[in-house]
């Protein structure tokens, strides 16, 4: 990803949040990768791989007249008919803040291991699903949800839950698909008649497929 960061910059593309573009993972994000696991159960081998070697991506922004499909901070091109889905992963750090706004104390307890509870808990009712990334419509500040992962779970490559219009596609063929793209996979989806613009190309090229 730090190839189509360099591409990004040099054709001037304006990065909504540019501390957050790229981040390579810290030990605060191995240890808090380590907690999460220990108190929610194991994760799916390519989203530690994500978290724990790819690190933190944000590509997020404004395309202006490159990537005129593109837009954070203004009202996109034909939104209406393309949203480009900006790749966004997050940093190992986030799985650990996550659980906390959503698990709570339950590292203190839970009702589940009392035999006088009838009722189970919602963590071991439902299981936990981890805000991986902002869905489509979000990652153009427009009000949407989440792309999530269910944890915990011991498959190889989990399905990325709350992707538009790819149900039951994999955090894996959904990475595969945002490479092929430049790091933009919505244009996967446009519509014969949207001309993909050129800069996608520039994107695109040489990107080692995995």
């Amino acid at each position: 990803m730090d190839v189509v960061v360099e591409r990004l910059t040099a054709g001037g593309y304006a990065f909504a949040y540019p501390e957050y573009v790229r981040q390579v993972p810290t030990e605060d994000d191995l240890v808090a990768m380590r907690r999460a696991e220990q108190v929610i159960g194991p994760s799916p081998l390519a989203l530690r791989a994500c978290l724990e070697i790819v690190g933190a991506v944000n590509l997020c922004g404004d395309g202006g007249a490159v990537l005129p499909h593109v837009a954070y901070h203004a009202d996109p091109y034909e939104e209406w008919v393309l949203y480009p889905d900006p790749l966004v992963l997050p940093p190992g750090a986030h799985l650990w803040r996550d659980w906390e706004s959503w698990g709570g104390g339950f590292e203190q307890g839970c009702a589940c291991t009392d035999p006088e509870e009838e009722d189970r808990c919602r963590f071991h009712l439902e299981g936990f699903l981890f805000a991986f990334a902002p869905d489509e419509a979000h990652k153009a500040n427009v009000s949407g949800g989440e792309q999530n992962i269910l944890l915990p779970s011991n498959a190889a490559d989990p399905e990325l839950i709350g992707a538009r219009h790819r149900t039951g596609v994999t955090l894996i063929e959904y990475l595969r698909i945002s490479l092929a793209w430049g790091g933009f996979p919505g244009y996967d989806e446009a519509h014969a008649f949207i001309a993909v613009p050129g800069m996608i190309e520039e994107l695109r090229r040489d990107l080692l497929m995995f």
